[in-house]
């Protein structure tokens, strides 16, 4: 499957089940509301305020691990079997819930560690004062940190392989390995594609709303924001996750002709 091809199925998938869009234009809709007060409030940190803050993004990202079995679900049923039911929005959910997790939790402590070396070999060198020595720290670091964004990039495709093939955590992310290296690439490209509609489409909408805000009072100003932000994160979230896991699958199954 093409580059283009990919992004057209997307943006087709997202336009043809807007009822998944529009579940995921609430959730977002939910947060972007609910953090109005927060952000208000932020010039007045209180102890009782960053608790509530924490405690409220940790319960965010922990639905939005539900939000994003369940949405995964539906669109492998969609490219696998031309259907979805949103019956199965929450089995899907739940089905993938812990799996997602555990593979979230997994990358983010490898980014750690990556990051921890790297931080750790200029500390280290620092007080040696020594030009020469902090140079080559410095570009050692910057070389275990290029490798760590490689590898983190040939685990975009894991929760993909995860959802797509039944697989548990370990084998999901050896598996996005052997795809991505094999067409590196063509997924950079893919990814690149994809950032640049979604810097390109929110510059206008931004613009848009923008001014249209400018004549309405802060609060309602803020509360349009949230609307329409919810709604473009909404329908490109699904568009983007439709175009990857299309690419995967198109991967995939070249791959098993291959064989």
């Amino acid at each position: 499957m093409g580059i283009m091809e990919a992004v057209k199925k997307g943006f087709g998938i997202a336009t043809k089940n807007m009822v998944l869009v529009s579940i995921l234009i609430v959730f977002n809709l939910v947060w972007n509301i609910a953090s109005i007060p927060l952000a208000r409030a932020g010039a007045a940190v209180t102890p009782q305020l960053t608790a509530g803050t924490v405690i409220f993004s940790a319960l965010f990202i922990l639905l939005s691990i539900f939000i994003q079995g369940s949405s995964l679900g539906l669109v492998r049923d969609y490219l696998k079997g031309g259907s979805m039911k949103i019956s199965d929005f929450a089995p899907h959910g739940m089905k993938y819930y812990l799996r997602l997790l555990g593979l979230g939790l997994l990358i983010v402590l490898v980014l750690l560690v990556i990051a921890l070396v790297a931080a750790l070999i200029v500390v280290a060198t620092a007080p040696l004062n020594n030009t020469a020595v902090t140079v080559i720290a410095t570009i050692i670091a910057l070389i275990i940190g290029g490798a760590g964004l490689y590898y983190i990039l040939l685990l975009i495709m894991s929760p993909y392989a995860l959802v797509c093939d039944e697989t548990g955590v370990i084998e999901s992310m050896k598996k996005s390995v052997r795809v991505v290296r094999k067409a590196i690439g063509k997924v950079l490209l893919l990814l690149i594609l994809i950032i640049l509609i979604s810097l390109g489409v929110g510059f206008l909408v931004g613009l848009l709303t923008g001014l249209v805000t400018v004549l309405l009072p802060a609060g309602v100003g803020a509360v349009v924001i949230g609307v329409v932000n919810s709604i473009f994160n909404g329908y490109l979230g699904v568009v983007m996750m439709a175009a990857l896991m299309s690419f995967y699958l198109g991967l995939t199954e070249k791959a098993r002709v291959s064989i």
